[in-house]
């Protein structure tokens, strides 16, 4: 894997890394909804690598 994605989600100030590379990253930009993608790609994606992500709090490193 090449890169990491970091969210941050809106309701919180807590950020996720999710394992990345361009082409997956490519397409949640293009998804309609990122909830959805999140869930359904990023997530079981992440799972193959034994990654879970673990939130940290917004400007931590």
């Amino acid at each position: 894997m090449r890169g990491v994605l970091e969210l941050l989600y809106v309701e919180g100030r807590l950020v996720y890394d999710y394992p990345c590379d361009e082409l997956l990253f490519a397409e949640f930009e293009l998804a309609p909804s990122k909830g959805k993608f999140v869930n359904g790609v990023l997530k079981p994606h992440a799972e193959r690598f034994n990654w879970t992500p673990t939130p940290r709090p917004l400007g931590a490193a």
